[in-house]
């Protein structure tokens, strides 16, 4: 397995990987467009995986939550593994090297969402420092169909030592 940035000719297996995903778990029902995929997500922050024989079987980004400036080190985190890799790692791997670009790029909070039950997804998370912060009732809309969320979220350790006071001044997020 190998995590790398993800690159250009990567996209129609991203899109791929993503339409076998579409549906409550993903909180979307189709896949966007290139040019809307491109604006969505954070340039440094998108990674693919690829098994031993270099083929793309899964990506993560993350995705400002909002543009207002004091939200800037906020993030909210998408991984998706075609179905035939799951289970494997692969998603392991590139939320572990997800959470490495956001602490090294002075991100303090990633943010997550997962469809109930979502039990592999939310032991993921939180065997990387997520926690449980809650769940939001009727959060998406698919089809018709309200869906709940349980939201997770990561604050750095890097940005926000264990012994910090949470007054702080906070650097600047890239």
């Amino acid at each position: 397995m190998h995590i790398r940035p993800l690159l250009a000719r990567d996209w129609e297996d991203v899109a791929a990987i993503m339409a076998s995903s579409l549906g409550p778990a993903a909180f979307e029902d189709e896949v966007p467009s290139r040019d809307q995929w491109e604006a969505r997500y954070l340039p440094g922050h998108r990674l693919v995986a690829a098994n031993r024989e270099g083929r793309v079987t899964g990506w993560a980004a993350l995705e400002p939550v909002c543009d207002r400036p004091a939200l800037a080190g906020v993030a909210m985190v998408s991984v998706f593994v075609e179905p035939g890799h799951r289970g494997q790692g692969f998603g392991r791997h590139l939320l572990t090297n997800l959470v490495n670009s956001a602490d090294e790029a002075g991100l303090w909070t990633l943010q997550a969402y997962v469809a109930p039950p979502g039990t592999a997804a939310i032991q993921l998370l939180k065997d990387l420092g997520f926690r449980s912060v809650g769940r939001r009732e009727r959060f998406a809309r698919l089809g018709g169909v309200w869906h709940d969320a349980v939201v997770l979220e990561r604050r750095s350790p890097t940005v926000f030592p264990q012994d910090a006071d949470s007054t702080q001044e906070v650097p600047e997020a890239s």
